[in-house]
């Protein structure tokens, strides 16, 4: 005959029991009520940033004429409207510096409804013919910004006489040298100059500039240009210009000068018929 034993339980221990159970459950309570809340208000706040509150109302572009700013906004592809939230700052940045003329963009969110641009825009230092009547203009880096029609070309540029490469953004790297010599040269010896060339034709390019007139400088590498551009200026400002064809000024420190000996015999008969008369 089987024999049930009931066991008894110390009703200290059976409360101890219950006791734990409760606080056990009020812990898990509390942990899903934080989750609910969390979430509540990720909510709230994915919801609010979806709202009218906080979307594109203004896009405000510094650092260019209105008319760059139109041509930007127009770019930039985004629609009015948009959650500010979702504009993708980099990409909008990225689709900027791709015009020619841009040099760097930068895009801030500003709350509850615009956008900030700050846009640095390249400067044009010198032209480079096309070979078609128009002409290329170019950043001191190189860089090919705009196409400008023959007929209004900026008076005070420098025209770089070497054929550009390539399309709009691309860097002229060829021109280098031809470039250098633009940034190194002073205002008033500027005014004589037509037009630099570079010469291939040696073991490294030569730069030449074509003078007013028919002169040639020779300048050889395009190195040392603060000296030799000095010994070009004593030259022009210390000889007799008439029949002046070419100064080599290669070695800064030896500028010499050639003439033109047909002009240099026109002006002896030209004498030699004033005296005679």
């Amino acid at each position: 005959m089987a024999t049930a034993v009931a066991m008894r339980i110390d009703p200290r221990l059976r409360q101890r029991r219950i006791a734990v159970r409760r606080a056990e459950g009020r812990r898990r309570l509390r942990f899903v009520l934080m989750l609910m809340v969390v979430a509540g208000l990720g909510a709230a706040g994915w919801f609010a940033t979806q709202s009218a509150l906080l979307d594109l109302d203004h896009v405000e572009i510094v650092g260019v004429e209105p008319s760059q700013a139109a041509l930007i906004e127009a770019e930039m592809g985004v629609e009015y409207g948009t959650p500010l939230l979702d504009l993708d700052q980099t990409a909008i940045e990225q689709v900027l510096t791709d015009l020619a003329w841009v040099e760097s963009a930068d895009v801030a969110r500003d709350w509850p409804g615009t956008i900030n641009i700050t846009v640095v825009t390249r400067q044009a230092v010198a032209l480079m013919p096309r070979g078609d009547g128009s002409h290329v203009l170019v950043d001191a880096e190189g860089v090919a910004m705009a196409f400008t029609p023959g007929t209004s070309l900026p008076s005070a540029m420098p025209l770089v006489d070497v054929r550009p490469q390539g399309s709009l953004g691309d860097t002229q790297a060829h021109a280098g040298p031809a470039l250098a010599v633009v940034a190194a040269l002073p205002d008033d010896l500027a005014s004589w100059v037509d037009a630099i060339q570079i010469d291939e034709s040696g073991i490294r390019p030569a730069v030449v500039l074509d003078l007013v007139g028919s002169a040639t400088v020779e300048l050889g590498a395009a190195d040392d240009l603060a000296d030799k551009l000095d010994a070009v200026r004593a030259v022009l400002g210390g000889v007799e210009l008439e029949c002046l064809a070419t100064i080599d000024a290669r070695v800064a420190d030896h500028p010499t000068v050639t003439r033109d000996p047909i002009c240099e015999a026109a002006l002896v008969v030209a004498v030699v018929d004033d005296s005679s008369s």
